[in-house]
């Protein structure tokens, strides 16, 4: 099973979600495709595990890597850096990987899947929104976890839009490296949670 979602991911990575097909997959995985159809329906069911298996992993990763006190000695900015830092090396080596899952959500219509997926990625910036709580009398909201949700999801869709679709507004006009990209994300995080 391991090594099967380990082929559907890396086909997906490689080629793209249309191109990752149950015989492509058996391939990779060095089994055929006849067992690939004994342990799913189709190949909708392969990717939605393998899909929740990425998120899952995910998610403990960072619950074991941003506990509350994460940023416990360092200042307010310089846990903005490293948080918009992560946000980018997340999308390094797996952008093939981030697009197909985003396509896929767009086009899924098992509303289990959708649902679980969600409860994933939602609880993952839950993690960095926790860990940042403790900086609440440096934010200037109101609603100090309002505002870091905000700017959090903020970013996210930035490096989404940079790293995912290629938008040519981007490239043509701020056309940015990994290292800068997080820099301005972390800038903007700060510009927007202490501006009162």
């Amino acid at each position: 099973m391991e090594r099967l979602l380990t082929a559907t991911l890396t086909v997906i990575e490689e080629k793209g979600l249309a191109a990752a097909t149950i015989p492509e997959i058996a391939a990779v995985a060095g089994v055929s495709a006849g067992s690939v159809y004994r342990r799913f329906a189709d190949k909708d069911a392969l990717v939605r595990a393998a899909f929740l298996q990425v998120l899952e992993e995910s998610q403990e990763t960072n619950r074991a890597n941003l506990p509350t006190g994460r940023f416990e000695g360092r200042s307010f900015n310089e846990a903005l850096h490293a948080i918009g830092r992560s946000f980018v090396a997340q999308y390094r080596g797996r952008t093939g990987l981030l697009k197909a899952l985003d396509q896929f959500l767009e086009l899924q219509a098992d509303a289990k899947f959708r649902e679980r997926a969600a409860e994933l990625i939602e609880a993952n910036f839950r993690l960095v929104i926790e860990a940042l709580l403790p900086f609440r009398d440096r934010i200037a909201a109101a609603d100090p976890e309002r505002a870091i949700t905000f700017a959090l999801l903020s970013a996210a869709t930035v490096i989404e839009v940079h790293k995912l679709q290629n938008d040519l507004l981007w490239k043509r006009m701020l056309p940015l490296d990994d290292e800068a990209l997080a820099e301005e994300i972390a800038r903007a995080m700060i510009a927007y949670l202490t501006l009162a």
